[in-house]
């Protein structure tokens, strides 16, 4: 029985699940733990291969958290919310993008082809910087869609 192949994510932070992200957190885990095995206990090398696992798996732990955050205050109709709840969509592609990096080390795995980085919150959020805004201006389009005010 061959072993099934998890999902792509969504091509948008905004709709990744937390079912997302294990898929990704395992195949690192496992490739570190390679890693890691290479080098002889106490050696600097697989000191940095444990830490560097660590790293991973807390951040995977955190988006886990933070997807799990975001989608309670989407069903509260809480989405576009200023202040912390558009700090956490940040956080939530930020930290994605951070293991989606590490795992670029092994783009020759045959799993690696399933994560790719999530650069924009949502469709709307790629059309604000590739459509000019008030003005028509391009500068408009790298303000996005806050204008000259702050990220909410």
């Amino acid at each position: 029985m061959s072993e099934r192949m998890p999902r792509p994510p969504p091509p948008y932070s905004d709709d990744l699940v937390e079912a997302d992200v294990l898929p990704l957190r395992e195949f690192l885990r496992a490739r570190l733990a390679e890693l890691e095995g290479r080098w002889p206990i106490g050696s600097d090398e697989r000191f940095a291969a444990r830490a560097l696992t660590n790293a991973m798996l807390s951040t995977a732990m955190r988006l886990t958290e933070e997807i799990s955050t975001w989608r309670r205050a989407l069903a509260e109709g809480r989405g576009e919310e200023p202040g912390l709840l558009q700090t956490l969509r940040h956080d939530i592609g930020h930290d994605f993008n951070l293991l989606v990096w590490v795992a670029q080390q092994w783009r020759a795995h045959p799993d690696h082809a399933h994560w790719r980085p999530r650069h924009y919150l949502n469709a709307a959020h790629l059309a604000s910087l590739l459509e000019p805004q008030s003005g028509g201006s391009s500068a408009d389009a790298v303000r996005g869609p806050y204008g000259h005010e702050a990220h909410p």
